[in-house]
């Protein structure tokens, strides 16, 4: 028997969005080169600063934000999505989400509030991509509208049974 045409993402709930390898490997590998370049400004600046210890500080803050840009994603659940970002790791329930933006930025209500816009690496490059990769961030907003579209769907399955 043939069973129902469906996406990974949309059967079992576990897929995961991220931006092409190349533009994640830069935004990784450039960090500890920005941590460096803080932690000599912060020498020159502050001299009273011990040397090694600033080095060691900022090459450890930027080797943990090196390692948040590589793996920057969004994870598709069956309840909700998680957003992870070079800075921050967002949970949001599927029934809150809105929209996906042509700019990249999430769309989603907290209870009665106002629409909050969350920004994800993995739905539109940075500046320095010069348009690379477009079509794998707009297959990334495509699937991520495709997952909150089935949001209804799911609502009235559950309801039925």
């Amino acid at each position: 028997m043939i069973g129902p045409m469906r996406g990974r993402h949309e059967s079992t709930g576990g897929s995961r969005l991220t931006a092409p390898a190349a533009h994640r490997a830069v935004a990784g590998l450039t960090c500890p080169v920005v941590g460096f370049f803080v932690a000599r400004l912060l020498e020159h600046l502050v001299p009273s600063l011990p040397t090694v210890l600033t080095y060691a500080v900022c090459l450890a803050v930027a080797l943990t934000l090196g390692w948040r840009a590589w793996s920057a994603r969004i994870d598709l659940g069956a309840r909700s999505l998680r957003v992870h970002n070079t800075l921050a790791t967002t949970t949001v329930d599927r029934r809150d989400v809105r929209r996906v933006s042509s700019s990249g930025r999430l769309e989603w209500r907290r209870g009665g509030d106002r629409p909050v816009r969350l920004p994800s690496e993995a739905l539109r490059g940075a500046w320095w991509t010069l348009g690379t990769g477009r079509t794998a961030y707009a297959l990334n907003r495509e699937r991520l509208e495709s997952w909150a579209r089935l949001t209804a769907r799911l609502d009235l399955d559950q309801e039925a049974a």
